[in-house]
Protein backbone atom coordinates (compact mmCIF):
# COMPACT_ATOMS: atom_id res chain seq x y z
CA UNK A 1 0.00 0.00 0.00
CA UNK A 2 1.51 3.44 -0.94
CA UNK A 3 1.84 5.47 2.24
CA UNK A 4 0.73 8.95 2.17
CA UNK A 5 3.17 10.87 4.80
CA UNK A 6 2.13 14.42 3.76
CA UNK A 7 -1.16 13.50 4.96
CA UNK A 8 -2.33 14.96 8.12
CA UNK A 9 -5.29 13.82 10.01
CA UNK A 10 -7.37 14.56 13.18
CA UNK A 11 -9.12 12.30 15.21
CA UNK A 12 -11.82 13.33 17.66
CA UNK A 13 -11.97 11.15 21.21
CA UNK A 14 -8.43 9.85 20.57
CA UNK A 15 -7.77 8.84 23.67
CA UNK A 16 -9.08 5.61 24.81
CA UNK A 17 -11.23 2.88 22.64
CA UNK A 18 -11.71 3.39 19.01
CA UNK A 19 -10.72 6.85 18.30
CA UNK A 20 -7.29 5.95 19.73
CA UNK A 21 -7.37 2.51 17.15
CA UNK A 22 -7.98 4.87 14.73
CA UNK A 23 -5.52 7.29 15.30
CA UNK A 24 -2.70 4.25 15.39
CA UNK A 25 -4.58 2.93 12.32
CA UNK A 26 -4.06 5.99 10.32
CA UNK A 27 -0.62 6.39 11.42
CA UNK A 28 0.38 3.31 10.12
CA UNK A 29 -1.29 3.98 6.77
CA UNK A 30 1.66 7.32 6.74
CA UNK A 31 -0.96 9.74 8.26
CA UNK A 32 0.56 12.59 10.67
CA UNK A 33 -2.15 12.42 13.25
CA UNK A 34 -3.63 15.19 15.50
CA UNK A 35 -5.37 13.79 17.93
CA UNK A 36 -7.41 14.98 20.93
CA UNK A 37 -9.83 14.52 23.72
CA UNK A 38 -10.02 15.58 27.65
CA UNK A 39 -7.49 13.69 29.05
CA UNK A 40 -4.04 14.65 28.35
CA UNK A 41 -2.60 11.53 29.94
CA UNK A 42 -4.70 9.20 27.94
CA UNK A 43 -3.59 11.12 24.59
CA UNK A 44 0.20 10.90 25.48
CA UNK A 45 -0.24 7.43 25.49
CA UNK A 46 -1.18 7.05 22.21
CA UNK A 47 1.75 9.27 21.32
CA UNK A 48 3.47 7.07 22.67
CA UNK A 49 2.33 4.42 20.51
CA UNK A 50 2.84 6.23 17.51
CA UNK A 51 6.07 7.84 17.80
CA UNK A 52 5.93 11.66 18.60
CA UNK A 53 7.48 12.60 15.33
CA UNK A 54 4.18 11.58 13.69
CA UNK A 55 1.35 13.11 16.34
CA UNK A 56 0.10 16.05 17.74
CA UNK A 57 -1.21 16.29 20.71
CA UNK A 58 -3.83 18.70 21.27
CA UNK A 59 -6.93 18.85 24.67
CA UNK A 60 -9.90 20.17 23.84
CA UNK A 61 -13.50 19.68 25.23
CA UNK A 62 -15.49 19.17 21.58
CA UNK A 63 -18.68 20.29 22.75
CA UNK A 64 -17.62 23.67 23.67
CA UNK A 65 -17.12 26.48 20.66
CA UNK A 66 -14.41 28.19 22.13
CA UNK A 67 -12.15 25.41 23.27
CA UNK A 68 -13.00 24.10 19.30
CA UNK A 69 -11.63 27.69 18.36
CA UNK A 70 -8.27 27.39 20.27
CA UNK A 71 -7.98 23.80 18.69
CA UNK A 72 -8.29 24.94 15.16
CA UNK A 73 -5.39 27.94 15.64
CA UNK A 74 -3.57 25.29 17.56
CA UNK A 75 -3.54 22.68 15.04
CA UNK A 76 -3.80 24.46 11.63
CA UNK A 77 -0.56 26.58 13.34
CA UNK A 78 1.57 23.65 13.33
CA UNK A 79 0.40 22.27 10.56
CA UNK A 80 0.98 25.80 8.25
CA UNK A 81 -3.03 25.31 7.77
CA UNK A 82 -3.61 21.93 6.41
CA UNK A 83 -5.74 19.31 7.04
CA UNK A 84 -6.98 16.54 5.26
CA UNK A 85 -8.73 14.32 7.22
CA UNK A 86 -11.56 14.84 10.10
CA UNK A 87 -12.90 12.02 11.83
CA UNK A 88 -15.71 12.40 14.46
CA UNK A 89 -15.23 10.07 16.87
CA UNK A 90 -16.77 11.40 19.68
CA UNK A 91 -20.05 9.84 20.38
CA UNK A 92 -22.37 7.35 22.52
CA UNK A 93 -25.33 6.58 24.89
CA UNK A 94 -24.89 9.81 27.07
CA UNK A 95 -28.17 9.26 28.65
CA UNK A 96 -30.98 6.51 28.27
CA UNK A 97 -34.84 6.65 28.82
CA UNK A 98 -38.14 6.18 27.08
CA UNK A 99 -39.30 9.38 24.94
CA UNK A 100 -42.06 9.99 27.73
CA UNK A 101 -40.24 9.98 30.42
CA UNK A 102 -37.14 11.54 28.81
CA UNK A 103 -36.12 14.99 30.42
CA UNK A 104 -35.19 18.08 27.71
CA UNK A 105 -31.73 18.17 29.39
CA UNK A 106 -30.89 13.97 29.31
CA UNK A 107 -32.10 14.39 25.52
CA UNK A 108 -29.66 17.40 24.92
CA UNK A 109 -26.73 15.91 26.44
CA UNK A 110 -27.45 13.01 23.76
CA UNK A 111 -27.86 15.50 20.72
CA UNK A 112 -24.91 17.18 21.92
CA UNK A 113 -22.69 14.40 22.32
CA UNK A 114 -23.51 12.39 19.13
CA UNK A 115 -24.64 15.06 16.88
CA UNK A 116 -23.65 18.82 17.90
CA UNK A 117 -19.64 18.02 18.16
CA UNK A 118 -19.45 16.83 14.70
CA UNK A 119 -21.70 19.76 13.62
CA UNK A 120 -18.96 21.95 15.57
CA UNK A 121 -15.74 20.07 14.79
CA UNK A 122 -17.00 19.90 10.69
CA UNK A 123 -18.14 23.15 10.45
CA UNK A 124 -14.58 24.56 12.13
CA UNK A 125 -12.25 22.65 9.88
CA UNK A 126 -14.03 23.23 6.92
CA UNK A 127 -11.89 25.80 4.97
CA UNK A 128 -8.54 23.67 5.88
CA UNK A 129 -10.79 20.80 4.73
CA UNK A 130 -11.82 22.67 1.44
CA UNK A 131 -7.99 24.00 0.67
CA UNK A 132 -6.76 20.69 1.06
CA UNK A 133 -8.69 19.29 -2.49
CA UNK A 134 -8.87 16.19 -1.16
CA UNK A 135 -10.37 16.71 2.28
CA UNK A 136 -12.53 13.75 4.18
CA UNK A 137 -14.60 13.85 6.77
CA UNK A 138 -15.16 10.18 8.93
CA UNK A 139 -17.62 10.08 11.02
CA UNK A 140 -18.87 7.46 13.21
CA UNK A 141 -22.71 6.06 12.79
CA UNK A 142 -24.45 3.03 15.09
CA UNK A 143 -26.87 0.56 13.63
CA UNK A 144 -29.10 2.38 16.17
CA UNK A 145 -29.83 4.81 13.04
CA UNK A 146 -31.96 1.91 11.52
CA UNK A 147 -32.68 -0.42 14.44
CA UNK A 148 -34.79 1.18 17.14
CA UNK A 149 -35.13 -0.22 21.03
CA UNK A 150 -36.68 1.02 24.19
CA UNK A 151 -34.79 3.55 25.89
CA UNK A 152 -32.56 4.09 23.23
CA UNK A 153 -34.92 6.52 21.57
CA UNK A 154 -32.44 9.39 21.74
CA UNK A 155 -29.41 7.74 20.41
CA UNK A 156 -31.10 6.40 17.48
CA UNK A 157 -32.26 9.89 16.49
CA UNK A 158 -29.11 11.06 17.21
CA UNK A 159 -27.72 8.62 14.72
CA UNK A 160 -29.79 8.91 12.10
CA UNK A 161 -29.07 12.70 12.46
CA UNK A 162 -25.29 12.62 11.75
CA UNK A 163 -26.08 10.41 8.87
CA UNK A 164 -28.20 12.97 6.92
CA UNK A 165 -25.92 15.45 8.15
CA UNK A 166 -23.05 13.74 6.51
CA UNK A 167 -24.99 13.22 3.28
CA UNK A 168 -26.05 16.43 3.28
CA UNK A 169 -22.64 17.57 3.36
CA UNK A 170 -21.53 15.88 0.88
CA UNK A 171 -23.71 17.11 -1.61
CA UNK A 172 -23.14 20.79 -0.17
CA UNK A 173 -19.08 20.52 -0.68
CA UNK A 174 -19.05 18.24 -3.51
CA UNK A 175 -17.90 20.78 -5.61
CA UNK A 176 -15.04 21.22 -3.07
CA UNK A 177 -13.59 18.13 -3.43
CA UNK A 178 -15.25 17.26 0.14
CA UNK A 179 -15.78 13.70 0.36
CA UNK A 180 -18.00 12.07 3.30
CA UNK A 181 -18.33 8.67 5.07
CA UNK A 182 -19.97 7.13 7.65
CA UNK A 183 -18.44 4.09 9.38
CA UNK A 184 -20.27 1.52 11.85
CA UNK A 185 -18.04 -0.18 13.57
CA UNK A 186 -20.66 -2.38 15.48
CA UNK A 187 -19.76 -3.53 18.89
CA UNK A 188 -16.64 -2.46 20.32
CA UNK A 189 -14.82 -2.84 23.34
CA UNK A 190 -14.93 0.31 25.16
CA UNK A 191 -14.24 2.23 28.74
CA UNK A 192 -18.03 2.13 28.41
CA UNK A 193 -18.39 -0.89 27.05
CA UNK A 194 -15.34 -2.75 28.81
CA UNK A 195 -16.85 -6.78 28.41
CA UNK A 196 -18.75 -6.94 25.05
CA UNK A 197 -17.64 -6.79 21.38
CA UNK A 198 -14.60 -6.89 19.46
CA UNK A 199 -11.59 -5.43 20.15
CA UNK A 200 -11.40 -1.75 18.05
CA UNK A 201 -8.20 -2.74 15.97
CA UNK A 202 -9.99 -5.81 15.18
CA UNK A 203 -12.53 -3.44 12.73
CA UNK A 204 -10.08 -1.21 11.53
CA UNK A 205 -10.01 -2.71 7.57
CA UNK A 206 -13.24 -0.47 7.00
CA UNK A 207 -11.12 2.94 8.07
CA UNK A 208 -8.35 1.60 5.82
CA UNK A 209 -10.81 1.17 2.95
CA UNK A 210 -12.06 4.60 3.39
CA UNK A 211 -8.66 6.42 3.08
CA UNK A 212 -7.33 4.70 0.05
Amino acid sequence: MTKTYNRIALVTGAGTGLGRAIAVTLAKQGFKVAITGRRESKLREVEAEIGKENTIVITADILKENSISNLKDELLAQTNGQLDLLVNNVGGVAAMGKIAEMGLEQWQEVMDKNLTSAFLMTKAFLPALRNSKKGTIISITSAAAHNYFPGMGAYSVSKTAIESLMKVLGEEEKENGIITHLFDPGTVISEANPQQGQEPMEVMDEIIALIK
